[in-house]
């Protein structure tokens, strides 16, 4: 069946559509304007007197209530352009207060307030292993892969290697079982629903690595690749992932809608979801990843949550990395930092 299937994934291969929106619209950024597409028709609108200081245009609409169509994006090539530096202050003090205590060796920030359009970071270049969120654009690749042909959400694959999960710390809630097949749509639901390895792993195994590469290629960030120096991505970099979903600028409304659903279903509650109100949908993801020398001494592990908060009236962006030596204190981190911005989103902040 796994041989099937990626015979039927490589037979049809058709990213150009994609790609060349991709390009379009990068050529756009680069001239300096902003770009406007409906319909798949795309309009250039020429910037005037500097950079626009109005949040970009959405599209209004409630069939899809956990994306936010992006009509007109502002564009401009000042790096402070509408930074919001009180709380990007606020996070930094926070980061520096934990560093200082020891509950974390590094941690960086990346934010977007997607009711004002104003971002903060705070070491938001700094590079990190992914760990499990490279679990998202796996999943991106299958739906791009389903908006030409959908029947390829239910074929089905049989689990039969071995468990992935074992050396997880935050272990999957529901894991696959050998020797039992799932279609893929089920597939998708356990490893971003419930982090599953394994799921990941059959998943990957049945994917024309090319669909894969394409994903990091058409968004302008870098393949992973095995070896010793694999903390590789920013986790401004990385927050591109859940940008376009919730843009629906690179998967169509429907499935970018579909994958914020999965995203929502709580698969790590220690983390951004615990520091909101319990009624707040949060779709995220996270990673998790340990580092040992060759004796097996721990050198160091690395916590990380990245994920959209719905909290009404002020939806934002909220990606975290960290690094440390333990991830029950990782993941406080991450859950007061989460609280503390969640508090002061939507509000006046004093610097």
């Amino acid at each position: 069946m796994r041989e099937r299937l990626l015979k039927v994934l490589r037979s049809r291969i058709s990213g150009a559509p994609l790609t060349s929106a991709a390009i379009i619209v990068a050529a756009g950024f680069l001239a300096g304007v902003s770009v406007l597409w409906a319909s798949n028709t795309y309009f250039f609108i020429k910037s005037v007197g500097g950079p626009l200081s109005s949040p970009s245009v959405r599209l209004s609409q409630s069939e899809y209530p956990l994306i936010s169509p992006l009509l007109l994006c502002n564009a401009s090539d000042q790096r402070n352009f509408n930074q919001d530096s009180a709380l990007a202050g606020k996070i930094n003090g926070f980061v520096q207060d934990r560093v200082s205590k020891g509950a974390a060796e590094k941690m960086s920030v990346y934010l977007v307030n997607y009711q004002t359009g104003q971002w903060a970071g705070v070491d938001e270049d700094e590079r990190y292993d992914p760990a499990s969120m490279l679990k998202v654009p796996l999943m991106v690749a299958f739906l791009k892969y389903a908006q030409s042909d959908p029947g390829i959400l239910s074929q089905q694959l049989a689990f039969n290697g071995t468990d992935q999960n074992a050396g997880e710390y935050f272990k999957s809630s529901n894991g696959i079982q050998p020797g039992v097949s799932y279609s893929v749509d089920e597939l998708l639901r356990d490893m971003i629903g419930y982090s599953d390895n394994n799921a990941a792993a059959l998943l990957e195994q049945s994917i024309d690595q090319t669909l894969l590469k394409e994903v990091y290629t058409d968004l302008g960030l870098p393949v992973p690749v095995k070896g010793p120096n694999i903390d590789y991505i920013s986790v401004k970099s990385y927050a591109s992932f859940f940008r376009v979903l919730y843009n629906a600028t690179y998967l169509d409304y429907e499935y970018s809608e579909k994958a914020l659903e999965l995203l929502a279903l709580h698969d790590f509650p220690q983390g951004i979801e615990s520091g909101v109100p319990a009624s707040v949908t949060v779709a995220q993801k996270f990673g998790e990843r340990s580092v040992y020398s060759q004796t097996g001494i721990l050198i160091d592990r690395e916590l990380h949550d990245c994920g959209i908060v719905y909290k009404p009236g002020s939806p934002f962006l909220l990606c975290i990395m960290s690094r440390g030596q333990d991830f029950d204190v990782l993941a406080k981190n991450i859950s007061d930092l989460s609280a503390l911005i969640y508090k002061n989103i939507g509000s006046t902040i004093s610097p």
